[in-house]
């Protein structure tokens, strides 16, 4: 942005095109007067937020479509507003830094609220990764919620009510007993193998139980994986940028979470049978591909 007016003027242009039907007295003025205004405002949300660093040709379009339309754009650009959207908006562009500044100090807030919940067997730390996904990475093709944030309030206050409503709209989807395995631990019938419908029917009732305990007994990271995977769809390289971590270890956590799953569930079944050691081996040697398909129904 090189001339004197440059911040003022796209902002003007961001603003109309938000609003085309907006009248054009509610944001004309002393182009000197907003442009000081602006540069004054970007200043202090760039020391506020020290780490985090977004280019003015974003911040500023990305101000000017959340500032109300109802109020003189002087009033409306306050010193708290602009540095709460300059954080808000880095999250909602996937700055590292500012996703880090995010968890540090506002994921405290979110996880303050959410203790405050009736989460029935479901974890905090498993309902607190789901609500973080949902704020600043989104579902389903849907934006991240931090994006809808306008500063007309504190972003710690946004952020709780959003956070609690997220968590009742997720937790009045599952049942209690389902809730320990982020619906996950649901068995559908066979694939059409006749030797896994053999042992389903025979031993369903001991691999639903298996199957249940050993997901229960997995750490809340690798349940948060497999639920991304095999429910969400997140694949390797989305993984990788959810935990801000190299692809080859998201696709290493991944495997090992679903290690840990068929070795719980095989040790589990070991423990319950009683049957010949033959077909105890069949059984053991089909739990892997049964496990599979188990997870992958739940796409």
């Amino acid at each position: 942005m090189g001339d004197g007016s440059a911040l003022a003027r796209c902002f003007l242009s961001a603003w109309r095109a938000a609003r085309p039907e907006a009248p054009a007295e509610g944001i004309e003025g002393d182009l000197d007067s907003l442009e000081a205004a602006l540069a004054s405002l970007l200043a202090e949300a760039r020391a506020a937020w020290a780490p985090v660093k977004i280019e003015p040709d974003v911040f500023i379009p990305y101000l000017a479509a959340r500032i109300g339309a109802d109020v003189p754009w002087m009033r409306a650009l306050s010193p708290r507003a602009c540095t709460d959207l300059y954080l808000a908006c880095a999250c909602a562009h996937g700055d590292k830094a500012a996703l880090t500044t995010f968890d540090k100090i506002l994921l405290r807030d979110v996880t303050a609220a959410l203790s405050r919940i009736d989460l029935g067997s479901t974890t905090l730390e498993d309902l607190r990764d789901r609500i973080r996904h949902r704020i600043l990475i989104g579902e389903g093709g849907a934006p991240p919620r931090i994006a809808e944030f306008t500063g007309r309030g504190d972003l710690r206050g946004w952020l709780r009510v959003v956070a609690v409503r997220e968590a009742l709209g997720l937790l009045r989807k599952q049942k209690r007993e389902e809730r320990a395995h982020l619906e996950l631990a649901h068995l559908d019938p066979a694939s059409g193998d006749p030797e896994l419908a053999r042992i389903e029917q025979l031993y369903r009732e001991e691999f639903q139980t298996a199957f249940r305990e050993a997901l229960a007994a997995l750490s809340p990271r690798e349940r948060n994986l497999l639920r991304q995977h095999y429910q969400q769809g997140l694949g390797i390289d989305q993984l990788s940028a959810l935990y801000d971590i190299h692809r080859a270890t998201a696709a290493r956590w991944l495997a090992r979470a679903r290690e840990n799953l068929a070795s719980g569930t095989r040790q589990r079944m070991r423990e319950r049978l009683q049957v010949e050691r033959g077909e105890l081996d069949d059984i053991l040697r089909l739990i892997q591909s049964r496990l599979e398909i188990t997870l992958r129904s739940q796409g």
